[in-house]
């Protein structure tokens, strides 16, 4: 009977649980521990959000880049000059892109709402040359193609390969979309003065050697402290075949 007293203590001792106090650090601990799990999470996200960001900028860059370049160097261009002429393949062409003579390779139009520019070539089937869609002739003989480069209100570059009536977006978030023409106004064979379309006379744009593409993009950091709202981007492109 001594030790019944004995056995209620230690009995009582192994049903004992946490206290108050042990709680409440647990629970800190936990807060922490959840707290940093958030924090590394955030950053992540927020890590993976900007890359992305960065890969559409270049991404839209790269695009326009590649199909301005393409078809602007183009312009003019035709197959087999020992049979064809630029004023038979390229004949007078006229829209709300502007008047292209026969022969002409480019014109464009000045506006506060961003330029625009046509180019048009001519290519055999299979030559592989592209025009603003990235589509090639595929059509077994000759065949003419016009590219028009525009901007809309949305802020989308625009491609129309029929002088505007049907239109494709190719690339977006783009704030301003501006074009100069290097025109051989000296009589030299190369680009002498950089004019926008509204200058360019009628007689002048058989001059045309090169063409100054100026693209403004809209910077997805703006909001992020130093950041300028737009990326600009400008390159000046050689008409191929008329220098």
């Amino acid at each position: 009977m001594t030790k019944t007293p004995r056995r209620h203590a230690a009995t009582r001792a192994l049903q004992a649980g946490f206290g108050l106090v042990e709680l409440m650090v647990a629970v800190t601990i936990g807060l922490f521990v959840v707290t940093g799990v958030g924090v590394v999470f955030l950053n992540f996200r927020q890590a993976f959000s900007t890359q992305d960001a960065l890969a559409q900028l270049q991404d839209n860059e790269r695009l326009a880049l590649t199909l301005l370049g393409s078809t602007i160097e183009s312009a003019g261009y035709f197959p087999n000059p020992v049979l064809n002429t630029a004023t038979t393949l390229l004949p007078a062409a006229s829209g709300s892109y502007g008047t292209l003579a026969a022969g002409q390779a480019v014109v464009g139009t000045s506006a506060a709402a961003g330029d625009t520019i046509t180019t048009r070539f001519a290519t055999s089937s299979g030559d592989g040359l592209l025009n603003c869609l990235g589509q090639t002739n595929t059509s077994g003989g000759t065949q003419v193609f016009m590219n028009t480069f525009s901007l809309a209100a949305s802020g989308d570059l625009l491609c129309s390969t029929d002088g505007g009536t049907t239109t494709n977006p190719i690339v977006g978030n783009v704030s301003s979309f501006s074009v100069l023409y290097g025109v051989d106004t000296n009589g030299l064979g190369t680009a002498y003065s950089y004019l926008p379309a509204s200058a360019v006379t009628a007689a002048q744009w058989r001059l045309v050697r090169t063409a100054r593409i100026a693209i403004a993009f809209k910077n997805p950091f703006a909001g992020q402290s130093g950041q300028p709202p737009t990326v600009s981007w400008t390159q000046i492109i050689s008409l191929l075949n008329k220098s």
